[in-house]
Order: C-alpha cells, then sequence, then structure tokens
C-alpha cells in the first residue's frame, strides 16, 4: 500500500508518496514524478541515496523542529508529515478553506467522484474514491475550497500524483 507524505522546507511544500519498497530499491514519486530510489545503510551511520543520475550520503536526524539532513557540510530542515495526519488536522481547521490541487496520492480506478462543480467542500472531505489493490481508498480535500475543476471521471484510471480535482479557497 502507498504511503504519502507531506514534506516542507521553509515555504515549499511537496507531496512525496512511497509507492512500493522493493527491498533494496524503493519506487517514489514526488510530485507525481516518479523516482527509484536504491537506499543503504553505511558503516560510518549515514544512508547513501541512489537515483538514476545522483548518489549521495546522508545523515538524518529527527529533532523538536523536524527531520534535520546533513549532507557533507550543508544542513537542511524538513517538516514531514503523514499525509493521513494533514487530512485530520484539516478536517478540524473550521471555515476559511484553503483550496488547491488535489491529487491522487497512488495508481489506480476512480471508483467514484461525490463532488459537483460549485459545491462547496469542508476540509477533509472526500472528493475522490480510488480502487487500488482490491482496496477503495477515499480520497479527501485536506484544505477544503469550492470545487472549480473535476479533473478525471468515474472509471478512469489515474497515475500516483494525476490531478483529481482543484479547489478554489473560500472567504466568509
Amino acid at each position: 500500500m502507498a504511503t504519502e507524505y507531506r514534506v516542507k522546507r521553509g515555504e515549499t511544500v511537496q507531496s512525496v508518496t512511497v509507492l512500493e519498497d522493493r527491498g533494496e530499491t524503493v519506487l517514489v514519486a514526488i510530485d507525481g514524478q516518479r523516482l527509484e530510489l536504491a537506499v543503504h545503510a553505511l558503516p560510518d551511520g549515514r544512508t547513501a541515496v541512489t537515483s538514476a543520475d545522483r548518489r549521495v550520503a546522508l545523515r538524518a536526524l529527527a529533532t523538536k523542529q523536524g527531520l534535520l539532513v546533513v549532507d557533507r557540510h550543508v544542513q537542511r530542515r524538513f517538516e514531514v508529515e503523514d499525509a493521513r495526519v494533514s487530512w485530520l488536522a484539516g478536517a478540524g481547521a473550521g471555515k476559511g478553506a484553503a483550496g488547491g490541487r488535489v491529487t491522487a496520492s497512488m495508481p489506480g480506478r476512480v471508483v467514484r467522484v461525490p463532488v459537483v462543480l460549485d459545491e462547496i467542500v469542508a476540509p477533509g472531505g472526500i472528493v475522490a474514491v480510488l480502487e487500488a489493490m482490491k482496496m477503495e481508498n477515499d480520497v479527501r480535500a485536506p484544505g477544503g475550497g469550492k470545487v472549480v475543476e473535476i479533473a478525471v471521471k468515474e472509471g478512469a484510471d489515474v497515475e500516483a500524483g494525476a490531478l483529481l480535482v482543484r479547489l478554489e479557497p473560500v472567504h466568509e
């Protein structure tokens, strides 16, 4: 089963989905772009991450402020949140929704699109249902908003990162 994370560095937020853990390699999608990564622990405590065109050796430390990643002498701090936590937090966020793009977190078939154009979706509201590996998965609007585009139809096959619904902010 795919696991989606929201990774924030400064003002930049990216969707990182672990599509498949193959043991020696991991298939991930970063904002919909698929990458196959080899991940190996090194004897000195660093982790080697290798893609088709790049290899880096990193140290990652969990801190109260997030994840600190050190690559040679450069330190970068990230906030990493499981997407399910974001959805649950968004469900109690109240009015004044943020809008945005709601994308597929995994490849699958669109089973249902329970929203219509101009509908106001609450934060955490279901905007689509995807079937993957014979299981139905609700796709929720993390920030809620007004439906301004429905990019898929029921029965369509979608890839991870595909746009499902676009929302506009609602201001009250």
